[in-house]
């Protein structure tokens, strides 16, 4: 590539908005995350068959001509909803706790999408997502965070051994928040704590939690311009994973990471060095995704990713197709490249083929919105504009309406 090409990419990289990365975050999982949908649990060789030597490059539509999301995708909204809850908290009266503290209620919401009996009449609802039918459609939920969640519903303490994916998969609005509001004053190991505390809500082995973390460091130094590239991606998903030995647990003695678990932090070092060295050769893209793993679990499923990312940093639409086409668990893979990919390059690079069809894509622009702009009320302030009215209802007393 030569030099005018590269300045060529860096300047398109630095124009982009926070608005259309945060657009692109959002909308982008939401996208990797359809397409691999329904060949989640498909081999390579029936993918092939079925939709050629690419795999699927196109979205299944059902009966309605949607692009159905997932459970990694609702999540992720509800994820949105916990981290904006606790920041308008913060803003209207000047107190808050951690944002993976909210994050807890909104998951319970998502519960009861999926549970109706999780919920006792006349509890109170941390969402307006709750009003939003077609969140209570049950796609697919992870074993893992329904029987976590059932726990802390029942004010029990969680325990597993988990290391699957469901708790990456869902995180990434915690980066959008934390970098656009600076949240905890931007500090890039706090914020990163914090995601994956948030994950580990449900996931217990540090392999589960752990690539939330990662993924959140890769996000924030996107957001901060870091990024034009694919070697400049790679340099921080090198410099994320050299981060998580020194990130400090306020859950475990303010011990860190590197004291706590130092094995599943040498293997999340691995699988990212893995990732990035077979985006450096010409091995076929499945080839490549299925020597690292399967993507079930959180560290391969982020890795994955990563391939994904920095081998087709410069085209949504190649990275999104490579991270869905494996044996594996491909609308995570795809939701975390999408998250990636999406932030790297902004909204504006997805193609329409893309968001066309995409279910409640309304509803993830909407949500980036609010992300983007954050809480619009400050500490005693009248909601005196139709804007602060809305928020107020949104994210302040927004109740389960009676029955």
């Amino acid at each position: 590539m030569s030099f005018l090409v590269l300045l060529e990419c860096f300047m398109n990289l630095k124009s982009i908005s926070d608005q259309d990365r945060t657009l692109g975050c959002l909308v982008g999982g939401a996208v990797g995350d359809a397409l691999g949908y329904p060949i989640e649990f498909e081999r390579w060789p029936v993918i092939e068959r079925h939709y050629g030597s690419r795999g699927i490059t196109r979205y299944e539509l059902d009966r309605r001509g949607q692009a159905l999301i997932s459970d990694d995708t609702q999540m992720s909204l509800f994820t949105a909803a916990g981290v904006l809850l606790g920041m308008t908290r913060g803003a209207t009266r000047g107190i808050m706790g951690r944002l993976d503290e909210y994050c807890k209620h909104a998951y319970l919401d998502w519960l009861h999408t999926q549970e109706w009996h999780s919920r006792k009449k006349g509890e109170r609802v941390v969402s307006w997502l709750m009003n939003v039918p077609e969140l209570y459609a049950r796609r697919a939920p992870g074993n893992t965070c329904l029987s976590a969640l059932r726990a802390l519903a029942a004010e029990k303490e969680v325990h597993n051994d988990s290391c699957g994916c469901g708790g990456v998969m869902r995180t990434a609005p915690i980066a959008l928040v934390s970098y656009l509001h600076e949240y905890h004053g931007g500090n890039l190991a706090y914020c990163d704590g914090v995601a994956a505390q948030a994950a580990r809500l449900t996931h217990q082995h540090p392999l589960g939690f752990l690539p939330s973390a990662v993924l959140n460091d890769i996000l924030m130094e996107i957001f901060a311009g870091k990024v034009s590239d694919s070697e400049s991606l790679c340099r921080i998903v090198r410099a994320a994973a050299d981060r998580i030995p020194s990130i400090v647990s306020s859950d475990d003695d303010e011990k860190t990471y590197g004291t706590l678990w130092p094995s599943a932090v040498a293997r999340m070092q691995e699988i990212l060095a893995q990732a990035i060295n077979l985006a450096h050769t010409d091995i076929p893209d499945h080839e490549a995704i299925e020597s690292i793993g399967g993507g079930w679990t959180g560290h391969e499923a982020l890795a994955i990713a990563v391939y994904s990312a920095v081998k087709h940093a410069d085209s949504f639409e190649d990275a999104i197709i490579s991270s869905v086409n494996h044996s594996g668990d491909s609308d995570s893979t795809g939701a975390i490249c999408g998250n990636i990919v999406g932030c790297l390059l902004g909204r504006s690079a997805i193609p329409d083929c893309f968001t066309e069809k995409l279910e409640l894509r309304e509803v993830l622009e909407e949500m980036a919105h609010d992300l983007y702009t954050g809480c619009l009320i400050a500490e005693y302030e009248r909601c005196d504009t139709p804007e602060k009215k809305r928020w107020e209802k949104k994210y302040c007393y927004f109740v389960w309406p009676k029955e």
